[in-house]
């Protein structure tokens, strides 16, 4: 059957429907995939596509119907849509002149299981044995990276993200003066610190002591760069989908939005924020904090010290 495969935006959402479009090629599926800027990245590589149809999604209207009316596809069977939204079931029933499974069905709904990737599996009728994101590492990204890395074990920090196409959430972030304490140890246990991040985290993360590679590097260098890492350390976002793509040993950390729902159980070392209206949301777009703290604040300096001790060298 000939699929074609929905999912624009973002990067890190993107990853999490990488085990599903891998069983669909598995099963004998020829599949191409719709992607936008932000998603780009992932579906450029991945294996065993047909193709790529860029698209400007998300984006205003007017120019979204503009594309549309100019890139409407022929020859598909069916359409497979890895999102919520009505309005973007219809879109894509026009741009793809086919039958439309869609998480925005009454009837297949998203978010009915966790975590997601297993909801996207079962919305494209497809059953995946291994839920971890799918993002191949190149062999020139490997080489660049290594000749920046050296020899010395190292550890990747991200205290940046909760920034997408859809929204800006910096409630995602820890505070950034207490990366300090925590680039500093790692430090003093003769490891090197390498701060990762979008051009977006540059002057954020100017202040945390090791090597900031924020905006400097390309997605697939960011992936070279955890996948060789002894540890991962950051805030719920996409560098922290591409640790557990590599198999890399993560502590990710939690205010807003909830672990079960986003990463395969035993992927990642969570800290949770203590707040008790944590966490508010999913795989959606933030609603909003509405009694004003910052719930990330409960996480302690000396809980990811002693989480990141008991981590190191495992």
């Amino acid at each position: 059957m000939k699929i074609l495969a929905v999912k624009t935006h973002a990067f890190g959402d993107a990853l999490l429907t990488t085990p599903a479009v891998r069983s669909l090629i598995q099963n004998g599926h020829r599949v191409t995939v719709v992607a936008g800027p932000s998603s780009l990245p992932v579906w450029e590589r991945f294996p065993g596509i047909e193709g790529v149809v860029l698209s400007p999604a998300p984006c205003n209207p007017l120019k979204l119907f503009l594309w549309s009316v100019k890139n409407r596809q022929k020859g598909f069977h069916r359409a497979i849509h890895f999102g919520s939204s009505v309005h973007a079931k219809k879109w894509i029933g026009y741009i793809s002149r086919c039958e439309v499974i869609s998480g925005a069905n009454p009837e297949t709904g998203f978010s009915k299981i966790t975590p997601a990737a297993a909801d996207y599996c079962r919305i494209a009728g497809v059953h995946c044995s291994d839920l971890r994101p799918v993002f191949p590492v190149l062999e020139d990204e490997r080489r660049y990276v290594r000749e920046i890395t050296g020899d010395v074990p190292y550890v990747v920090l991200a205290p940046g993200g909760g920034r997408n196409p859809r929204e800006y959430v910096p409630r995602k972030r820890w505070p950034m003066n207490r990366w300090t304490p925590v680039a500093s140890m790692i430090l003093s246990r003769g490891y090197r610190v390498f701060v990762a991040g979008g051009s977006d985290d540059l002057q954020d993360v100017s202040t945390v002591p090791g090597v900031s590679l924020a905006g400097k590097l390309t997605w697939g260098q960011t992936a070279a760069l955890t996948a060789g890492a002894e540890l991962f350390c950051g805030n719920d976002s996409g560098p922290a989908h591409l640790a557990v793509a590599a198999g890399v040993p993560s502590v990710v950390l939690f205010g807003p939005t909830d672990p079960s729902a986003l990463y395969p159980r035993g992927s990642i070392v969570p800290l949770r924020s203590t707040a008790e209206c944590s966490p508010c949301y999913s795989n959606s777009v933030f609603p909003g904090c509405y009694d004003g703290s910052d719930c990330m604040e409960s996480i302690t300096v000396e809980k990811v010290l002693e989480t990141i001790e008991g981590n190191l060298g495992q």
